[in-house]
């Protein structure tokens, strides 16, 4: 059994497919920063080579659909156990069963593909409600988070498009990255919470008090329903988000 470790892109992940796709002794395909050693398997390093990612994308675009390759990338985003096998499996499976497999949601790799995208999606939606700017210079603003899964760039298009007469940084605490625009482009980029502390020394929105006593002034306290609350707005969101402070 073969360990397939890859640089963590999403490049080196279509490499490790590329090398892996007629490889019947998989064990793992996972990033080499996470590999951990076991017995069961030997490990294949794979170094990103742009031509042969370039090779599994366009033949996934012309042979399969620009859907598939986003399904990929999204079970590459989610970082969920397995996701990379699961993605070969998928793969496969695409292409010997061509791409009406897809509707056949009692499949077991179907099923769950269709589960990790899921999660992936409805986290995604979740966190363009809930992200929370602070004004942290002269039209510079900061936001910081935490997902479960690798949001920063799902998140890209859509923040280029709502914000684009900002300058700002979105901080993904979890992965230490950040998503860093300046009113042309976006790049992600390193990014710790020691440089965050940095960055936010000495700075206060004052815009953070007046969200604050608006979420006081407007909530009725005998009709306070913690259930429902939970529900629209789950817990694990409100230590980024100054009103719930």
């Amino acid at each position: 059994m073969y360990t397939y470790l890859y640089d963590g892109t999403f490049d080196g992940l279509l490499t490790a497919y590329f090398y892996a796709y007629k490889d019947s002794q998989i064990y793992d395909i996972c990033p080499a920063q996470l590999h951990q050693p076991s017995l069961h398997s030997i490990v294949k390093e794979i170094h990103t080579e742009s031509d042969k990612a370039e090779r599994i994308r366009k033949s996934v675009y012309t042979k399969l659909s620009s859907t598939v390759m986003y399904n990929l990338y999204l079970l590459y985003l989610s970082e969920l156990p397995d996701c990379n096998v699961l993605g070969l499996e998928y793969l496969r499976l695409c292409y010997n069963r061509g791409i009406a497999i897809n509707t056949a949601k009692h499949h077991p790799v179907i099923r769950q593909l269709e589960d990790y995208r899921y999660k992936v999606t409805r986290e995604l939606d979740r966190v363009k409600g809930f992200l929370r700017f602070q004004k942290i210079d002269e039209n510079v603003y900061y936001a910081k988070f935490a997902p479960d899964h690798n949001q920063l760039p799902l998140l890209r298009s859509h923040l280029e498009k709502r914000f684009s007469d900002q300058k700002w940084i979105v901080h993904d605490e979890r992965r230490n990255t950040a998503l860093v625009y300046n009113l042309h482009r976006s790049l992600i980029v390193p990014f710790t919470s020691d440089d965050a502390a940095q960055m936010l020394e000495g700075k206060h929105d004052d815009y953070i008090d007046l969200f604050q006593r608006y979420f006081n002034t407007i909530a009725i306290k005998e009709r306070t329903n913690k259930r429902l609350q939970d529900q629209y707005m789950p817990k694990r969101y409100r230590e980024y988000m100054p009103e719930t402070k």
